[in-house]
């Protein structure tokens, strides 16, 4: 009988050290809004899916946002080609069959130059002209080429044919609507859409801008995810009623209802380079988008490859429908 006290002893004493242990100290709750965004090709779960997720910093926000989830889309990479190393890339736009106009940027580096798609090779190109000027976004109409600079509260014009310059404009100055500075461009068939680095997209009329010799800001809307701006908006390109935007320092890519400036989905570009050209080059930059191979190609600052990838279209298509599915 002795045995049987004596297992009932150790077993009060293990119980007591169990009740008398600290509790764990609690995680400290994040103070930054973040969005959580689920990955899509994460890899399949053999129990309960648990989707995987990725944290966003909504910069600029100073109170924590209830998380959000917006659709990591996915994508194949159907080629990739020769890129300049040395284009400090700004605007990518497609020129025709097996070519783009690119425009790039870095003061006495800035051009406006066309490019062979297969081969990387610099076609024709022309200097900005004035080593003080830092060339930025780039937006094709009939036959004519925008171009934005940096700092410079300057545009140019140019002609498609020969890329002679035809004409300028200059950006609002204040206490009109005005970008801040000029970082992206593109054109959705009726305005010109202009980035600064805000979280704000400008809406310009193009013949009035031609005409008055001054950027003609129609309307202007807040990019926003969960109702936090998503700044540092850089590069743009309009592709099938949506805006794809650059986001500086980050390898993501976010797609934009022009109506109001919501996010509605994200594309990650990360692991596109190798660990090596990496090293050597800088953010992401480039977007251009062909209607034809519905082609979407993508590079950035001193990248040396340019990639032609398509969006999984079962995922892509329900995102762009209007209400009632068409």
């Amino acid at each position: 009988m002795w045995f049987r006290w004596v297992f009932w002893l150790a077993g009060l004493l293990l119980l007591a050290a169990c009740v008398s242990s600290p509790a764990s100290p609690p995680s400290p709750t994040p103070t930054g809004a973040v969005v959580s965004i689920p990955l899509a090709m994460a890899p399949a779960q053999t129990a309960t899916p648990t989707p995987a997720t990725v944290s966003i910093p909504l910069v600029g926000a100073s109170e924590p946002a209830p998380a959000q989830s917006l659709p990591l889309l996915p994508y194949r990479v159907i080629a990739d080609y020769p890129h300049d190393p040395r284009a400090w890339t700004q605007g990518l736009i497609v020129a025709g069959p097996g070519r783009l106009y690119e425009g790039t940027g870095d003061y006495a580096n800035s051009s406006l130059r066309e490019v062979e798609i297969a081969t990387g090779q610099v076609i024709r190109s022309i200097n900005l002209g004035d080593p003080t000027l830092y060339g930025e976004g780039i937006a094709h109409i009939d036959n004519q080429i925008f171009q934005l600079t940096w700092q410079n509260g300057l545009g140019l014009i140019y002609d498609t044919a020969t890329f002679e310059r035809v004409g300028t404009f200059t950006y609002p100055t204040p206490p009109m609507t005005m970008p801040r500075e000029g970082w992206g461009l593109t054109y959705d068939g009726t305005h010109l859409i202009m980035s600064d680095g805000t979280a704000t997209l400008y809406f310009i009329d193009p013949e009035a801008t031609v005409a008055s010799g001054q950027l003609a800001v129609v309307r202007t809307v807040t990019v926003t995810i969960d109702g936090q701006p998503r700044d540092r908006l850089n590069e743009l390109e309009y592709i099938n009623g949506l805006i794809f935007a650059n986001v500086w320092y980050s390898d993501q890519i976010v797609l934009i209802d022009p109506a109001d400036g919501h996010v509605i989905g994200v594309l990650d570009m990360s692991g596109l380079l190798s660990p090596s050209e990496r090293a050597a080059a800088d953010v992401l930059n480039g977007i251009a988008y062909d209607p034809i191979s519905n082609h979407i190609f993508i590079t950035g600052k001193y990248w040396p490859r340019l990639f032609a990838i398509v969006l999984d279209q079962n995922l892509y298509l329900p995102l762009i429908s209007g209400p009632d599915g068409q």
